[in-house]
């Protein structure tokens, strides 16, 4: 089970790094360290928000204590927002983040040779971040080495996205979000927690469109991590992706557990390593609760880092 009684820990400081700019926009990501790192892996985080919202100051309370406690170097990345950079556009933000860690962390940020080991690195991500976490194993070269995807959005024409879900601010009026709408508006990675930006993701349920936002649209399968897996494990088989855990509430008002199951069931055919925990009675956001540890997830990391 992945609850655990609250164990205090002091916050890792940080240290913020540009690792790409475009569009104008220089994106950062957010780097925590152990004290006295000594060869540590990297665990890179991807915040939610459907890619529609979000930054990447929201991580949760057990991966930030999972410093210290795990022993990693924790990194957390913003990146472009939907929809004035589609999904595709996204995703090279997420493979040459992975880059630039590889290539340039070390120097960029001041490291001492033999603190962080940039070879080792496992992607990791809640909701929308999962779906960036599950993509970055499917197309990022070299691979990660392990895959570790939090309640993940998995397919943007699934039916969870295509059809209306209710959500808790009732009826979003078109005019709150219109500025954000606006494909050809300034692009811009992560947003402040007041931002009416932040009211994104509840349109998007209540109108039905993450496909459309993320210009995601049939009948390319790139975008839709089963089919994906589907269709480039036929010549390739589980060579096509690195060592997954996917954990997922099933009372998941917000991304819908299915789709975490679709591509579960994919993996387990495939024969790929895969490890599922489907919660009972969770929804959404669990993790961001004190107390949560995710001590599987962890124990998984490490067996594959």
């Amino acid at each position: 089970m992945p609850l655990r009684a609250k164990i205090k820990m002091a916050s890792p400081k940080s240290q913020t790094l540009v690792y790409k700019r475009v569009d104008n926009v220089n994106i950062e990501l957010e780097m925590f360290l152990p004290p006295s790192p000594n060869n540590v892996p990297i665990l890179l985080w991807f915040h939610g928000g459907g890619l529609l919202q979000g930054q990447r100051k929201s991580v949760a309370p057990h991966m930030l204590r999972g410093v210290e406690k795990h022993n990693y170097a924790l990194i957390s990345a913003d990146y472009r927002l939907a929809p004035q950079a589609s999904a595709a556009k996204i995703l090279t933000d997420v493979t040459d983040c992975i880059k630039y860690i590889r290539k340039h962390l070390v120097n960029e940020a001041g490291l001492k040779k033999g603190e962080v080991n940039v070879r080792k690195i496992a992607v990791s991500g809640s909701s929308a971040g999962g779906y960036l976490a599950l993509l970055a194993g499917l197309n990022a070269q070299p691979r990660p080495d392990v895959v570790l995807a939090i309640y993940p959005i998995t397919d943007p024409l699934g039916s969870f996205f295509t059809n209306s879900q209710p959500h808790p601010d009732g009826k979003i009026d078109k005019s709150t979000v219109a500025p954000f709408l606006n494909r050809k508006a300034d692009a811009m990675s992560g947003n402040p927690p007041e931002s009416p930006r932040n009211k994104m993701y509840y349109y998007m349920m209540q109108e039905a469109i993450l496909a459309d936002l993320l210009c995601v649209r049939e009948p390319d399968v790139e975008f839709r991590i089963a089919k994906a897996l589907t269709e480039r494990g036929i010549d390739r088989g589980v060579e096509v992706i690195p060592p997954i855990y996917v954990i997922h509430g099933d009372a998941d008002k917000f991304v819908g557990v299915e789709q975490a199951d679709e591509v579960v069931q994919v993996l387990k055919d495939m024969g790929a390593v895969v490890e599922y925990e489907r919660l009972p009675g969770l929804d959404h956001l669990f993790d961001k609760e004190e107390k949560v540890e995710l001590e599987g997830m962890y124990a998984f990391m490490k067996k594959h880092i």
